[in-house]
């Protein structure tokens, strides 16, 4: 079996952290209610760690 090339492992990792990123927001959500300014800010973060993530994957596929 041949190995991932690192842009799409960097690209996999990315993507976990987004899941990660919106766990801990939800987390604090129920525990302390946030208002939606703040929880609009982790979305667009978790948003754009997923979107990049998908593209690195997309890169390292087509490169390797």
């Amino acid at each position: 079996m041949p190995a991932m090339p690192p842009l799409v492992v960097l690209g996999l990792a990315l993507m976990a952290a987004s899941v990660v990123i919106s766990g801990i927001d939800i987390v604090r959500t129920v525990r302390s209610g946030r208002e939606p300014e703040r929880r609009l800010r982790a979305f667009l973060l978790a948003a754009g760690v997923l979107i990049a993530g998908g593209i690195l994957v997309v890169v390292g596929s087509t490169l390797g």
